[in-house]
């Protein structure tokens, strides 16, 4: 039986709706995601799959500021609604490109590229949404619904993408994913809408309105310096992903194998979110909680270059996953409780740049270490980043207070709780 507060955020008929249908987008967009990386990393190799993750942030993080001002202007459910229409469309394209003949390679390249841009809008719209459509007493829960159905998502898509390359062809992933947004499509449209209550004093110009945004960033320490922290954090991780594929080749897996690697992270994670949304962390000790058990969840990365054992590596996924979900519903729900709805869209912007924005130099990094320094050698860096990057968020005590912190430029509104 699920939990009360679950069982209360499933019974909100919009947040349900939205939840299924975004579910259902994310299968799409796995399935392609590892089934484009896959055939990248078997034609060209570990740097072009890196090349591959750069491509997807090339237009994405630029246009995230520009995503975040419109989810503050424009109600989410519109932004996210035609956002789904341009990357159904978006799909169609790539396909009409590779029946004319264009190279696989340069036709993924340009997929990466146009898929990072659009998805620039969606993330913060759906950030931003799930508050907008719950009480705060179940915000935890209904974060909880949300990861623990997107990361199930991502895992049957991974599944379906690590099949389909391996025994049919990147045509088929790319139909699959414009099939399964253009359903998320259909089930925004059939939503209602929820207006942006925006300060009628606030700046309306770009450059202003990010700037209030940041200035609220740098006011709360928890989000500035979490912010910093899964910068650094990030460049680890996206060593270790850009080493993944050919952990996979040296041991003689294939796409499948990949594919069902990929698709038991998610499965933890939706243990684990679905636990935390169910069991709320408090906000005295979530900040704690949370740098400890990133930091280990990071620990675990080194073992998967050491272990050649599938069904171990396969656990060790698993669990990780699971501090991973627990991790999504903190942080959600933290920026959810603490952010003011107009302000979510573009603080939700600034948090994604944060985490990007290192990715692409490091993947790239990743993988020329991988050909000349080697698997272990690139790993070993990459966990000592992640791990160092957690302990200042231990060590220091305002750091890992994860609760709205009032000043004079911005005080606790009604809404806003400093305790539980």
């Amino acid at each position: 039986m699920l939990a009360m507060g679950l069982r209360e955020a499933w019974e909100v008929r919009d947040l349900r709706r939205f939840l299924i249908g975004d579910g259902v987008s994310k299968v799409g967009r796995a399935g392609f995601m590892v089934a484009a990386g896959w055939r990248v990393n078997e034609l060209a190799g570990p740097v072009w799959f890196a090349w591959f993750g750069v491509a997807y942030f090339v237009a994405h993080l630029p246009l995230l500021t520009v995503g975040g001002m419109v989810v503050d202007r424009i109600p989410r459910r519109t932004v996210a609604l035609y956002t789904d229409y341009v990357q159904a469309s978006f799909a169609l394209l790539f396909i009409s490109l590779l029946l004319i003949g264009l190279p696989v390679l340069k036709v993924l390249l340009f997929a990466a590229v146009m898929m990072g841009a659009s998805t620039a809008f969606s993330i913060p719209a759906t950030q931003a949404l799930v508050p907008d459509l719950v009480d705060e007493e179940i915000l935890a829960s209904a974060t909880g619904l949300l990861n623990s159905i997107r990361t199930i998502s991502w895992s049957l898509g991974g599944l379906i993408g690590g099949a389909i390359i391996t025994y049919s062809s990147i045509e088929v992933a790319l139909f699959i994913d414009m099939v399964t947004f253009l359903v998320s499509a259909y089930v925004l449209y059939n939503m209602e809408e929820v207006p942006i209550v925006r300060d009628e004093e606030e700046d309306s110009d770009f450059k202003s309105e990010m700037s209030h945004a940041l200035s609220f960033t740098r006011s709360q320490p928890w989000l500035f310096v979490g912010i910093l922290v899964f910068m650094a954090f990030h460049v680890g991780a996206a060593i270790v992903d850009v080493g993944i594929p050919s952990i996979a080749l040296n041991n003689g897996w294939n796409g499948f194998y990949y594919g069902i690697w990929g698709a038991v992270f998610p499965i933890g994670a939706a243990v684990g979110a679905l636990y935390a949304g169910s069991n709320p962390i408090p906000k005295s000790s979530r900040g704690t909680v949370f740098y400890v058990t990133v930091g280990f969840a990071a620990w675990l990365d080194l073992l998967f270059v050491f272990v050649p054992w599938f069904a171990l590596i396969l656990l060790i996924s698993l669990f990780q996953g699971l501090l991973v979900g627990v991790l999504g519903v903190i942080w959600n729900t933290t920026i959810g409780d603490s952010v003011e709805q107009h302000l979510r869209g573009r603080v939700n912007s600034i948090d994604a740049i944060g985490s990007f924005i290192l990715i692409p130099p490091a993947m790239v990094l990743g993988g020329m270490m991988i050909e000349r320094l080697g698997l272990e050698a690139a790993f070993v860096v990459a966990v000592s980043i992640m791990v160092a990057a957690t302990i200042i968020g231990i060590v220091v005590p305002s750091f890992r207070r994860f609760e709205r912190i009032a000043t004079e430029r911005f005080p606790i509104t009604a809404d806003q709780s400093r305790s539980d």
